[in-house]
């Protein structure tokens, strides 16, 4: 049975299945990237790639998209059908520039971004590979220069293929946001902007009021929720049709904010930390809007 493919063509992120022939053009070109990586670009592991649940990802807008969230669907038993939910998550990126030099924004929008007229594969099992070397080569700012980078490829045969792959919501570099959002991307990426410019902006203030960093510390505890080592368990999508409820997704935010600086607490000094924090007010977070 055929992939049936739900993109977002209107806004230009188009959804490729096989047998289309363009997929299999564009496939070729991905693979021999893979294995033939330009000098400077991050290592990529390639085993075998298991193509049959796949599709590929065409970006036929103006504006180079920066994050997705997707849904593959499988089928159950007695016609159920299960989903697997993929959404980009609000660690420090393009969208959220927070501790992030020049550099380092650099480096992420060559890397982690798809450009106009750029392609990627992806698999059932979890894989999005391909970059932006089929558009143009990297700049010398944005060569890899080792350290932790972690992208793979691999194989994996059995017989539970999907049915469909949905694009739930799509992010473009310049901020703009795109889908149904039933994940409910838009809310998690705009409330972490949110938590972390609030977090930035207490450190601000008790700078210029001399707090001590125990009181700001605390304060981050009561204003995040956040109290314990581990990070807290994001809330789980209904995938039901109307819009997901924002305040956990809030609440979330806040806590995986606080969760941040205090596991930077007990890896740097706290004045350096709190330093940090405070640059986060300056990050230069996009504009989010909807299209």
């Amino acid at each position: 049975m055929a992939l049936v493919c739900e993109d977002l063509a209107r806004y230009g992120a188009v959804l490729i299945p096989p047998p289309a022939a363009e997929y299999f053009e564009l496939l070729a070109d991905i693979e021999r990237r893979l294995h033939n990586r330009p000098v400077g670009a991050p290592p990529v592991e390639v085993d075998a790639i298991d193509t049959a649940g796949s599709a590929i990802l065409l970006n036929r807008s103006d504006v180079a998209i920066a994050s997705m969230a997707y849904i593959w669907s499988f089928p159950g038993r007695a016609g159920r059908i299960f989903p697997h939910r993929c959404l980009p998550g609000t660690n420090p990126s393009v969208l959220l520039p927070f501790g992030l030099d020049h550099r380092g924004r650099k480096f992420g929008s060559f890397w982690n971004t798809i450009f106009p007229t750029s392609k990627r594969l992806l698999t059932c099992h979890g894989l999005l590979l391909g970059d932006n070397t089929d558009v143009r080569q990297a700049e010398a700012d944005e060569l890899w220069q080792g350290g932790f980078f972690c992208m793979s490829g691999g194989s994996r045969t059995d017989d539970w293929k999907p049915l469909k792959l949905t694009l739930d919501g799509v992010f473009f570099i310049d901020g703009g946001f795109a889908g149904l959002n039933r994940l409910g991307a838009w809310e998690h990426t705009v409330f972490a902007a949110q938590a972390y410019v609030e977090c930035g902006t207490l450190a601000r203030e008790g700078r210029k009021k001399g707090m001590p960093a125990a009181e700001f510390f605390a304060r981050v505890q009561a204003l995040t929720g956040q109290v314990g080592e581990d990070p807290p368990i994001p809330p789980r999508p209904s995938l039901e049709s109307k819009p997901p409820d924002p305040e956990p997704i809030r609440k979330h935010e806040r806590r995986l904010a606080g969760w941040r600086v205090l596991s930077m607490r007990m890896h740097l000094g706290e004045e350096a930390v709190i330093d940090r924090i405070e640059a986060w007010v300056d990050a230069p977070v996009p504009k989010f809007h909807r299209l």
